[in-house]
């Protein structure tokens, strides 16, 4: 390349013209400053969480943390369902086909360890109001990230319900080396070589830095909600920082609004532009030109925020009083410790000195010690524990995180019926979330069979191994063409709890009508089947079961005949006995 066509490195005020980049920049503003609202409270809520302090010297000169915020998030985690059961079913009653996908569904859930993230998930959810999960396809798996909250800019015209009606979304704070760009193959080469030239000058030296100290602290904050492998080594290295622009426009080609992709680098150059159907794949029904990657959930939704309160947000200012509280008293206690004194300092020569405590100890004071020293009046703050405990007690109930739910049970005051009753209302109101938790796996198994859909052609073979009912291990390696069919797949989502009860009822329906049945063999089977299942047996091991309840029947069966057979014989041997002299 010619070096006379690049610009100068040592120029300090390179500019880029690009209309587009500055409408996408007008929109991330619009959307950040949306969500700038909420910062303070959500620093506030995880710093207590944390359970650190901003120090206020005038109301709360001690660092003194009471954990309420964790106690009450924790114990919430506690009473909240584990991650919904998944089952996907096959349209077209391909009962083999649905197996390899439901294990291929597993074998994604294990090697992507859904059920901490979906901790995290839930976490986050409670200390900030909203949580966002992304999923994406990388070296030939599915893969699902965890996306903290401060990194997604969703536009205020956005039914908060439903997270695919944003007609823009960002995802921002996305670092990585400028080298990693480099070797991009759908990036924008010329608009790298700008950037390249860009960071060589002072300035870019400068962002550069500020790039590196950004990342940083989103590896804190990603650290302390629970995600362990994320700092990298970053010595010798020129961060960038890359923003994901999701926005609908309308293609003149397909006469329709659809899902843009666009990739800007710090604000400065735009990398590429794809159709989102690009980028992720096409399904028959064209599912990601009106879907983006993300999903999202809340469980106290607003009509016209997105941004809604969690239940960091009720226990925020308890515990800040808390705080407070607690320090005053901790304070106090600790300046009438000091023992402190007020001395007469018009006496000549008298300059008191502080003496070491000592049995039987004599300390000289010149003159009626009662007018020469006086202690400083520090006068004991009245009982705060009362106010104090109603404050923690305001917090838990609002939260429905009561007393016996965190372990904690007072024999005094409840009756063991009364401690039950509370309990069970606070789970109630703990799990009335499933309704929106449950909601957003649901969309999330769609968005996982859309995904597969859509790159069956990208997806690496996988695996599996399973146990027989005899300890034997079999394996199989499956991929798309073991499960593809025409009609595809749709998802069911159960809680483990709302699938023990419903198995439970139907077994108690089974037995109920089971005595007018008692010699129907296939339903006496069918029965017999689901308490096996429902007591946790394997579908081998259930066969195992039936096939030995079926040898002992038969088994039976025979010897009965044979019995039958012997008494029907006895009479005509006897006959023929007695029979036989006449016949003489």
């Amino acid at each position: 390349m010619d070096s006379s066509a690049q610009p100068a490195i040592a120029s300090e005020e390179i500019t880029f013209d690009n209309p587009e980049l500055v409408s996408l920049t007008e929109h991330k503003k619009e959307a950040e400053n949306w969500q700038k609202r909420r910062h303070l409270d959500w620093t506030e809520t995880y710093m207590l969480y944390r359970n650190r302090v901003i120090t206020n010297r005038l109301t709360n000169r001690q660092s003194v943390v009471v954990p309420l915020t964790k106690t009450v998030i924790k114990t919430a985690l506690k009473e909240t369902d584990d991650p919904p059961l998944l089952v996907f079913e096959n349209l077209d009653n391909d009962k083999q086909k649905e197996v390899f996908y439901n294990e291929y569904w597993e074998m994604f859930a294990k090697d992507q360890r859904l059920v901490i993230k979906d901790i995290v998930d839930k976490k986050q959810e409670m200390l900030y109001g909203r949580t966002f999960k992304k999923l994406n396809i990388e070296n030939g798996k599915p893969i699902v990230d965890i996306i903290d909250v401060q990194d997604v800019l969703v536009t205020r015209y956005c039914d908060p319900t439903m997270i695919n009606t944003a007609r823009y979304l960002n995802h921002q704070h996305i670092f990585v080396p400028l080298s990693t760009i480099e070797h991009n193959d759908e990036y924008d080469q010329e608009a790298v070589t700008r950037l390249k030239v860009f960071y060589a000058t002072a300035r870019g030296m400068v962002r550069a830095e500020e790039n590196i100290k950004n990342l940083e602290a989103k590896n804190r904050r990603m650290q302390l909600m629970g995600v362990t492998d994320i700092n990298n080594p970053i010595i010798g290295e020129t961060y960038v920082e890359l923003n994901e622009h999701y926005i609908m426009q309308y293609n003149k080609d397909l006469d329709q609004e659809e899902y843009y992709l666009k990739t800007t680098c710090d604000d400065m150059e735009e990398l590429a532009s794809q159709r989102l159907e690009d980028v992720i794949g096409e399904t028959k029904d064209h599912y990601w030109r009106t879907h983006n990657p993300f999903n999202s959930w809340a469980d106290d939704i607003e009509l016209t925020d997105i941004w809604s309160d969690g239940l960091g947000d009720i226990v925020r200012t308890p515990n800040k009083i808390a705080n407070i509280m607690i320090s005053q008293i901790i304070e106090n206690r600790v300046l009438r410790n000091y023992s402190m004194f007020f001395f007469d300092s018009s006496i000549e020569d008298y300059k008191p000195q502080t003496y070491e405590p000592e049995p039987f100890g004599w300390y000289p004071a010149p003159g009626d010690p009662n007018t020469t020293i006086k202690q400083v009046p520090i006068p004991e703050l009245g009982n705060s524990i009362p106010e104090l405990q109603f404050v923690m007690n305001f917090a838990n109930q609002a939260a429905a995180t009561p007393d016996m739910a965190q372990g904690v049970v007072n024999k005094k005051t409840m009756t063991k019926a009364e401690m039950q009753a509370v309990l069970q209302e606070a789970q109630q109101r703990v799990r009335s979330m499933s309704i929106f938790y449950n909601a957003a796996w649901e969309e999330f198994g769609v968005m996982f069979i859309k995904l597969i859909e859509a790159n069956e052609d990208k997806l690496e073979p996988v695996r599996v191994w399973k146990k027989g009912y005899k300890g034997t291990m079999f394996s199989k390696t499956i991929s798309p063409n073991d499960w593809k069919t025409k009609n595809g797949y749709t998802v069911k989502v159960m809680t483990k709890d709302e699938k023990d009860k419903e198995e439970k009822d139907r077994i108690q329906k089974l037995n109920a009508v089971s005595p007018d049945f008692v010699n129907n063999k296939p339903f006496q089977d069918i029965r017999k089947k689901k308490e096996l299942a429902f007591a946790g047996l394997n579908p081998d091991e259930v066969k195992e079961v039936m096939d030995f309840e079926n040898q002992q029947a038969e088994a039976q069966m025979k010897a009965q005949q044979a019995g039958q057979q012997q008494q029907q014989t006895q009479p005509v041997q006897q006959q023929q006995q007695l029979q036989l002299p006449a016949g003489q």
